[in-house]
């Protein structure tokens, strides 16, 4: 069975490694951050990054892809599960 899984703590990561490789270590990106930068329930975002969710708001995803500069398909990917 697959089961949809949100690339959130992955994007993160990424878009914090790229600051601390140009030298800004100090403008890490949190979750609270990005909450606030994109207008979205801090609650919601915890949801998504701990991939404790059953559904998604399409202008969450929206606001998320346009941040990341991303497709949905950098967001979210179906992966096996345990049934």
């Amino acid at each position: 069975m697959r089961k949809m899984i949100c690339r959130l703590p992955s994007l993160i990561d990424e878009r914090n490694l790229k600051l601390s490789e140009a030298g800004k270590p100090d403008k890490r990106l949190t979750q609270r951050k990005l909450a606030e930068d994109i207008d979205v329930a801090t609650t919601t975002l915890n949801r998504l990054y701990n991939n404790d969710f059953t559904r998604v708001d399409v202008n969450t995803i929206e606001r998320l892809c346009n941040y990341f500069e991303c497709e949905v398909g950098d967001l979210f990917v179906l992966r096996e599960v345990e049934p």
